[in-house]
């Protein structure tokens, strides 16, 4: 059995036509055709109902396409892990990670990791924190970096408690923080963990405005454009603030309200313990956020 017709019938029996099957794969149809009737006859069944030009999976086509896959996707696991062994990789971990993490720390995460275990190869999933919990707990990712503990039964290391900064335009940077939020538009990620804490300091500014903007990236970008002004941890304001592209403050009303950040896996491996080990040394400030 050619793994070709496994592809061609996996693409034809969710397509349910040859003709944008054959187009997916820059074969002709009569390409196409063959490679299913030599499946079929390798299976001695049908797997597609014809009518004229028509076709339609039948029910043992629908159940041999779940054994398809399955069989595909080991295949191309395979594939890839000779791949990358043959590039000196020996091992693999793939990292489930929030945005808000990926846009600020992580390139420093990886960089450290990769100068310290060049062998093994890292994938990068980018994952909402209410899901990377889950993501972990059902092996899809080996190591999650999330703004968020989960409720299943993993291991969770809290890496980090941040002090949030309010960031403002370099342009009213002569304006004092109380001012700022009676007269700024506050720019929020609604769902951000800490937002109710910050509701509750908000009361001290009655007429205060915000606006809900659920990526910290365009949250900072609007910031920079003189749109408002925003609650963020500090690391992911740091480049910013060193590029002086934005001003922060501490304020005191918030000194008590941080920004978590947890290490969450199912197993502890060797190779999870070391990439933990450099999480730790980028918060901690041992290795540097600008390398």
């Amino acid at each position: 059995m050619e793994t070709e017709w496994l592809r061609t019938f996996i693409v034809a029996a969710k397509t349910e036509n040859f003709r944008e099957t054959a187009e997916q794969h820059f074969m002709t149809q009569s390409t196409i055709s063959k490679h299913i009737q030599h499946l079929e006859k390798e299976l001695q069944t049908t797997l597609f109902e014809r009518q004229g030009k028509q076709v339609k999976l039948n029910h043992i086509g629908a159940h041999f396409l779940q054994y398809a896959e399955k069989i595909m996707a080991t295949i191309d696991e395979g594939l890839q892990h000779t791949v990358s062994f043959l590039n000196g990789f020996t091992s693999q971990l793939t990292i489930g990670v929030a945005p808000q993490i990926a846009n600020s720390t992580l390139p420093v995460i990886i960089h450290a990791f990769q100068q310290q275990k060049p062998s093994i190869q890292l994938t990068i999933e980018l994952l909402k924190s209410n899901e990377i919990g889950e993501a972990v707990h059902a092996g899809k990712v080996d190591i999650g970096l999330s703004k968020l503990t989960s409720t299943r039964d993993i291991h969770t290391v809290l890496l980090a408690q941040e002090p949030l900064q309010l960031i403002a335009p370099i342009s009213k940077r002569a304006t004092d923080a109380r001012t700022l939020l009676q007269q700024e538009t506050i720019l929020t990620h609604e769902y951000a963990p800490y937002w109710q804490d910050i509701q509750q300091v908000l009361q001290q500014f009655p007429g205060y405005k915000i606006m809900n903007i659920n990526q910290t990236e365009v949250i900072k970008n609007f910031v920079k454009q003189g749109l408002g002004i925003a609650f963020l941890p500090k690391s992911v304001i740091e480049a910013e603030s060193h590029q002086q592209l934005l001003h922060s403050y501490s304020l005191k009303e918030c000194s008590h309200i941080v920004s978590d950040t947890y290490f969450l896996t199912k197993y502890v491996t060797a190779d999870i313990e070391a990439f933990l080990a450099v999480c730790h040394s980028v918060y901690e400030g041992k290795i540097s956020l600008e390398y």
